[in-house]
């Protein structure tokens, strides 16, 4: 069975949002790097951080 990658795109629209930026390259580069020795993703740590950032303002 083939997958139905226009299908699972349309399914990714509705449950997801793309946030992108773009930040100072010594602050990402360390930010990436630390985040990958403590195992997390970028967009695991977005979500985490939003959800606090949410609840305080």
């Amino acid at each position: 069975m083939s997958r139905d990658i226009k299908k699972e795109k349309e399914w990714a629209k509705t449950k997801y949002t793309r946030i992108l930026g773009d930040i100072d390259k010594d602050l990402g580069d360390e930010l990436k790097e630390k985040l990958k020795k403590e195992g997390k993703s970028i967009a695991g740590w977005i979500s985490e951080n939003a959800k606090k950032y949410l609840k305080k303002n």
